[in-house]
């Protein structure tokens, strides 16, 4: 049940989390033409072309595992999120329950090193005396309801959300979790064996902190590593569990209970706050039968370093020093290659950020959002919808069957902007200035109530699943829906200063993307009303799945780290590349008729407009990235690293070759048979 361990396979999000300068912030310049290297050819690189020069000027800072281009607005975002939470914790007087004490007392509890100190583990002493009192296998429903309840991702998780097959129901899914590492291979490769002997010896630091002597701690550190190990033989990994009809188990109670027959199942459900279920949806049976045998098969005292292994690592980084420095050491250094820890501000403002997201995205809106912003994005959006139209009934591809129904779907996407109609209250939730770890733990109560909640109601599709000042955007396919925070409608994505060229390379080619996703690999099995079914006839669906495995055997051949021999998984990213492909392929469609009403400039810094397009779309991914952090990109990230979200798309867009006179011998190049164009 931990935020960081919710199956989100029907969020299909476009990350843009890569960090720029303040100092290198916009300002209207749209393009920036002292960045363009001639030494590299853009018809042989173009990414290096538009990004070598910046990317040369801006070292990756020791606090970050990568930096880039679109940080420019995190770091504004997130400035503007620390005014809000230091402005709120000077309030000492709030009226209790508003959102200005929930904001400024959890800041202020953050913030307070001293106390934090003071306290080490004493605030969650109730908690490890629980897991402690484990005695036998019969306790282990229990403890899993009790450690669920605080989202601790332990043994599997249980989550209620939209049934991918009726999306106007909510439903329980039960699914793989409880497992560290970020992937089934780092429990398996050989080349991740010194990362597995790493991760036990952080287990057994992180047992000696809270108290247990050496040897007893490696002792436990093992147990604990063996019962994940054991769940990751059982797992699916990142690319199997995109196969959405695979995750998609519905059991009755009684089938779950025969398929997992040691854990007592209407308990747990009762315990949960759900006693009225009948049927869950499974990700993975075969996980949840090693589950079960790995009940009887290990010990009380193995389940008890295990249970205890979970709660101290979802608590970890809201410690005293001693463990929150221990925490970084292995996920942040050793796992990602971060060699300094963000400032304090930052790491207790995010984690204000998670528990009060609407109560802070409230006060955000009011001091640094953009009427005009929105309205001009959203006649983009219309552009964006109509340029796609336009491209479904010229798919050669397509039956006049399958485009009917595929225009069906684009025009009932719904579209949010900027912020929810509707907040979410936080009424009833605790937080004070005494515990950082207490307020953090009663915020995971809180949501775990509300979500849980959520079983035997109507699927609210007003619902946001991103804060308004987050850097970032997604399509919900249950949804049917594309969503754009308030913190995106801004420079460098939609700079008002900027030429339409500009926007469109970048603000337009995002909504293009989340657009896209709606007719990727795993969107395009939803209908329009959001429900996983099939609208294709079968040799539509044929000759897209041909297309989409040519772009699977590109992107495949992407060698990521020379030195390794490392390559882009075109498997895991294929949605992404789809995304990408098609959605800079819409906007510069939408481009050229935003042209017929709004004529360019024939030159602007001596680009012709369309070049200044797919230059927009480059210099937005600018961005260096550590070895350990790109190696964890590749196996667990379903986006391409982003020189390949630069050069993928672009070497398949004959509109590119045009546009920098492309031709055969280049190294852009594809001969005319081998490029992929789907959207």
């Amino acid at each position: 049940m931990s935020k960081n361990n919710i199956k989100v396979a029907l969020l299909l999000i476009f990350v843009a989390f890569v960090g720029v300068s303040m100092k290198q912030a916009w300002e209207g310049k749209g393009i920036e033409p002292d960045n363009i290297n001639p030494k590299f050819r853009p018809q042989d690189d173009f990414y290096n072309y538009v990004n070598q020069i910046w990317i040369g000027k801006n070292p990756i800072p020791a606090t970050e595992t990568s930096w880039g281009n679109f940080h420019v607005l995190q770091e504004k975002s997130q400035t503007a999120l620390r005014k809000i939470c230091e402005e709120m914790s000077s309030k000492k007087d709030a009226k209790v329950g508003t959102n200005e004490q929930l904001i400024g007392d959890f800041f202020a509890a953050g913030m307070d090193t001293v106390q934090i100190e003071k306290d080490k583990f004493a605030a969650v002493d109730t908690e490890l005396k629980k897991i402690s009192s484990l005695s036998d296998s019969k306790g282990i429903t229990d403890m899993m309801s009790y450690l669920h309840s605080y989202q601790v991702g332990c043994g599997f998780g249980y989550f209620i959300m939209a049934d991918m097959k009726n999306s106007t129901l909510n439903m329980p899914y039960v699914f793989q979790s409880g497992m560290g590492l970020p992937e089934k291979e780092y429990y398996q490769g050989d080349d991740m064996a010194s990362i597995r002997e790493e991760y036990k010896k952080h287990i057994a630091i992180l047992f000696t902190l809270m108290g247990e002597d050496a040897t007893v701690a490696q002792k436990h550190a093992e147990m604990a590593y063996n019962i994940e190990a054991k769940l990751a033989d059982s797992s699916l990994s990142a690319v199997e569990s995109r196969d959405l009809e695979r995750i998609y188990n519905k059991k009755s109670v009684a089938d779950l209970e025969k398929l997992v027959p040691n854990f007592e199942w209407k308990k747990y459900f009762a315990a949960m706050g759900t006693p009225t279920v009948t049927e869950v949806i499974v990700d993975n049976p075969a996980y949840l039968r090693q589950f079960s045998n790995l009940i009887k098969s290990e010990s009380s005292e193995a389940w008890q370093a295990y249970f205890r292994w979970q709660f101290v690592h979802l608590i970890a980084a809201k410690m005293h020093k001693d463990v929150a420095t221990e925490n970084f050491r292995f996920w942040g250094t050793t796992l990602s290659g971060q060699t300094a820890e963000q400032p304090r501000w930052k790491r207790v403002m995010q984690s204000t950020e998670g528990a009060l997201g609407d109560a802070l995205g409230q006060l955000y809106v009011q001091r640094n959002f953009s009427e005009e912003a929105k309205g001009r994005v959203n006649t983009m959006v219309d552009n964006l919808i109509a340029a796609y139209a336009e491209r479904i009934k010229t798919r050669d591809w397509m039956s006049a069957e399958t485009k009917a129904k595929a225009d069906e779907k684009l025009h009932k996407i719904m579209r949010k902007l900027a912020f929810p109609d509707k907040w979410r209250s936080y009424g009833g939730l605790k937080v004070d200035r005494k515990s950082y770890v207490r307020n953090f733990l009663n915020s995971n109560q809180f949501d775990c109530k509300w979500l849980i909640g959520k079983y035997g109601k109507p699927v609210d599709k007003t619902e946001w699943g991103m804060t308004p000042a987050t850097i970032n955007a997604y399509y919900n396919p249950s949804y049917n829906e594309i969503v754009f925070p308030a913190a995106i409608m801004q420079a460098p994505f939609f700079d008002p200063a900027a030429d339409d060229a500009v926007n469109y390379g970048a603000m337009g080619a995002v909504i293009g993307h989340e657009l896209t996703h709606g007719f990727d690999d795993q969107g395009s099995m939803f209908d329009g009303d959001g429900n996983m079914q099939n609208w294709w006839n079968d040799e539509d669906r044929s000759k897209f799945e041909a297309k989409t495995k040519m772009l699977t055997e590109q992107f495949n051949k992407f060698v990521v780290i020379d030195s390794t021999g490392l390559t882009v998984n075109g498997e895991l990213t294929l949605g992404e590349n789809i995304a990408d492909l098609g959605g800079l392929t819409i906007s510069y469609y939408a481009f050229q008729m935003a042209q017929q009403k709004n004529p360019q400039p024939k030159t602007i810094d001596g680009f012709t407009p369309n070049q200044r397009f797919f230059i927009s779309w480059a210099q937005a991914w600018r961005n260096s990235q550590r070895p350990k952090s790109l190696v964890m990109m590749v196996k667990t990230n379903p986006h391409s690293p982003a020189r390949f979200r630069v050069i993928g798309p672009l070497s398949n867009m004959k509109e590119f070759y045009e546009a920098f006179d492309v031709k055969a011998g280049d190294k852009m190049f594809r001969k005319e048979e081998e490029r992929v164009a789907i959207w």
